[in-house]
């Protein structure tokens, strides 16, 4: 009973075999190989990622390529509707102009000189009333306070008809407002007409703001525009016809 208990005695207590050993030892190192796996999936999961953010970015880029095409064909079209208003805008005023002068009576008798009293800029000189162009005008400063428009014959002539176009279509047309219309008998004299005031309409189009003046029986070296006030005079054109 004595050997028996000893025998199992021993061989609780004897160390383990080379396997055994093996064994622990690979116990020991299994949580490294686990910790290498982890990095492993990790390292896929980044480039994953990577993956994906890299076809984010190209899907923005060529949305944004999209965009830019399209601003390109809006500000094209932005271009041609500008064009194509002024093309039309430009259109309509010679129709008017054209049907304006058949409703003028009488033979249009040409200015050889023009001349105002004061002029706002290059541009707005007095010759403008006279240039058959209804996209230019006369300007004079606004600081004085009696403006005057000068228009001389060739020689002394029977006034009749008087076709005056407000230099504003748009709200400071009213500028023109109580405008009067003498003949210069000579560089003194002035002598009044039937019809001789403008009296601003409501309308920012050129045929509302053509005003007809009569100077019928009257004769001299030219007309005059007086308005007394303290405000511009303006025209887009003037037109002085012989009975």
């Amino acid at each position: 009973m004595i050997l028996i208990t000893l025998f199992v005695f021993v061989s609780l207590t004897t160390p383990a075999s080379g396997d055994d050993e093996a064994s622990a030892i690979l116990q020991k190192k299994r949580p490294a190989s686990v910790t290498c796996q982890n990095v492993a999936e990790t390292l896929d999961l980044m480039q994953s990622q990577v993956i994906s953010t890299n076809l984010y970015i190209e899907e923005i880029r060529t949305t944004l390529n999209s965009v830019s095409t399209r601003l390109d064909k809006l500000e094209q079209g932005q271009k041609d509707i500008v064009k194509t208003v002024h093309e039309e805008v430009s259109e309509l005023t010679e129709k008017v102009s054209e049907a304006l002068k058949s409703e003028t009576k009488g033979v249009l008798i040409p200015a050889v000189k023009v001349e105002q009293s004061s002029t706002y800029a290059d541009y707005t000189g007095p010759e403008k009333a006279v240039d058959g162009d209804l996209g230019t005008q006369t300007h004079t400063t606004c600081d004085l306070s009696r403006q005057w428009f000068r228009y001389y014959f060739e020689r002394e002539r029977a006034v009749g008809e008087i076709k005056v176009v407000n230099g504003k279509i748009n709200p400071n047309k009213h500028r023109l407002n109580g405008m009067r219309v003498v003949v210069m008998a000579n560089a003194l004299h002035r002598r009044a007409c039937r019809v001789d005031t403008v009296n601003v309409r409501e309308g920012d189009n050129l045929e509302a703001q053509t005003y007809y003046l009569d100077c019928t029986g009257n004769s001299g070296i030219g007309v005059e525009f007086v308005l007394d006030t303290s405000t511009c005079l303006e025209f887009r054109q003037i037109e002085v016809f012989a009975p």
